[in-house]
């Protein structure tokens, strides 16, 4: 009886630590990514839009070489076109949504970061399945995706600091967002820890739904904002260095 006690006891342990690494990992990356977004100046037009152009090509990066690959392969490629579409047309309706309510149309930044939050915890809800699904497996398995999910999820903190930067936000409250960006990791877990078997078009769908509404912040606020300015070569540059820079992290993270 004590032995049962006691097993079940390291049970719970290993269940807190799992969730609680989760939350880490989620949390962390984008933290990063954050602070670094928040040192670096933003004073000189052409170094706001370059850094602009990057942020949109790490997005599409992470879209086309990432997000929908992997949603295709679990899933199939009609039901991530409709998927897409309709978070595209949701974000959208969203952003609609903001801007009456919020008064969001005279701060274009802070629009784009609110957006962009909400695209990231999509997507971040899928990663903390991988973690509580790989947890399953191994223990050890679980903590090398946690620390690859940390790796990847630096640019998009980033991403996310910059355009709240921009619109004068405070530090704080940049912080904050990028932590709020994160939870949804650990929820993931969470349900990936308790649901032994987690059906893979719901994954999938939770791909391709972070996908269009990504797709939907780069085309309608970042490359807008960079294609009306004059420094519009070196922002299309720094976009396809972005892209690259996607490219390689994917393709070294395997994720």
């Amino acid at each position: 009886m004590k032995l049962v006690n006691f097993e079940v006891a390291l049970l719970k342990i290993d269940f807190l630590f799992f969730n609680l690494f989760a939350f880490f990992c989620g949390i962390a990356g984008a933290f990063v990514g954050a602070l670094a977004g928040l040192v670096l100046p933003l004073n000189d037009e052409k170094m706001k839009d370059s850094l602009i152009g990057f942020t949109s090509g790490l997005m599409l990066g992470l879209i086309c070489f990432g997000l929908i690959p992997e949603a295709v392969s679990i899933s199939n490629l009609l039901l991530c076109i409709l998927v897409l579409i309709a978070s595209y047309f949701l974000i959208g309706i969203l952003e609609r949504a903001l801007t009456m309510k919020y008064s969001l149309s005279q701060n274009r930044y802070l629009k784009s970061g609110i957006l962009i939050l909400v695209a990231l915890s999509l997507h971040n809800f899928p990663e903390g399945l991988a973690i509580g699904s790989s947890f399953a497996v191994e223990k050890s398995f679980g903590i090398l995706v946690g620390i690859m999910i940390i790796i990847h999820d630096i640019p998009e903190g980033f991403a996310l600091s910059l355009p709240l930067k921009m619109a004068k936000q405070s530090k704080n409250k940049i912080l904050r967002y990028a932590i709020l960006s994160g939870v949804p990791t650990g929820i993931g877990c969470l349900v990936g820890s308790v649901i032994s078997y987690i059906n893979k078009y719901v994954v999938a769908g939770c791909l391709a739904c972070a996908a269009g509404a990504m797709l939907y912040v780069v085309m309608n606020e970042l490359i807008p904002e960079y294609s009306r300015k004059e420094n519009i070569k070196m922002a299309t540059i720094s976009n396809m260095i972005g892209i690259i820079i996607a490219l390689l992290l994917l393709e070294w993270l395997e994720l």
